[in-house]
């Protein structure tokens, strides 16, 4: 029979004690076997990374009675151990905070851990930019994300320019620009995370959004992108229209240069 404490003490020693990770699992740590002591040290640090990640926005939490469901663990080591970018560690630690509850069967988590995986470095940085602005946009007002006519109320407008910054493309991404771009919204819009979007030329988007004051894209947020978004910041636990309350609000922690997206309907801009 394989000890446990083997894989806990190679990840704990990563994380600075496996304690951390015992606390984040809870009895799931059982799981955590030999198998680590097969993997490399980049892997290893990578997978700390993403538990330091769930245990700083665990907070106080991480010290009440509760587990992360096997099937989470078991996408976290797959999938988490080859993630290099802060934007993805950023996402999987929040999957992994987000998963730890007292129901043993909400393995929720799961299904965000093989989400996020499909996604590309690109895609996700998309995403992370778009629900950012939507909750500058509209934080506080009563929306409904479930709601058709309120998510065409929170229709946005990226300007390319806007996009580029936040993407921080250097000259050989610029110059493949808009087949990333494409990628990006056609990717996200496959998975359900934007949707009635079209991107192009100042003209071709003023068909849309008569304002438009250069080429971008015109898109609106989606249920399941607010529900992402909040899984990534350790909150799957809440309601997906408390994104909108003003008391709760979300740290650009990787400092994505948002210089400017524009809500179509000013209306109802905050």
């Amino acid at each position: 029979m394989i000890d446990p404490g083997t894989g806990l003490t190679i990840l704990g020693s990563a994380i600075g004690g496996a304690k951390v990770a015992e606390k984040i699992l809870g009895p799931t740590a059982d799981y955590i076997g030999g198998q680590l002591k097969e993997w490399t040290e980049k892997k290893v640090k990578n997978t700390a990374n993403i538990f330091r990640n769930a245990e700083n926005k665990l907070g106080d939490k991480i010290n009440e009675d509760g587990k992360v469901p096997p099937k989470v663990l078991k996408g976290i080591l797959e999938e988490g151990a080859w993630c290099e970018e802060e934007l993805q560690v950023d996402y999987f630690g929040g999957v992994l905070a987000s998963s730890r509850s007292g129901i043993s069967r909400d393995d929720r988590g799961a299904y965000f851990v093989s989400l996020i995986s499909r996604l590309s470095t690109y895609q996700l940085r998309t995403h992370y930019l778009i629900y950012h602005s939507i909750k500058k946009s509209f934080d506080g007002q009563p929306m409904n994300i479930a709601e058709s006519n309120n998510r065409k109320e929170m229709e946005l407008f990226i300007p390319y320019s806007t996009y580029k910054n936040a993407l921080d493309f250097n000259q050989q991404e610029i110059d493949s620009f808009h087949s990333i771009m494409t990628h990006c919204v056609w990717g996200l819009n496959k998975e359900d995370l934007i949707t009635s979007f079209r991107y192009g030329s100042q003209d071709y988007i003023q068909k849309k959004y008569k304002e438009a004051n250069e080429s971008g894209i015109v898109l609106q947020p989606t249920n399941l992108g607010v529900e992402l978004f909040m899984w990534a910041y350790g909150l799957g636990q809440r309601k997906n229209n408390d994104f909108f309350k003003s008391d709760l609000q979300f740290n650009n922690a990787q400092n994505i240069n948002i210089t400017e997206t524009i809500p179509t309907k000013k209306k109802n801009a905050k």
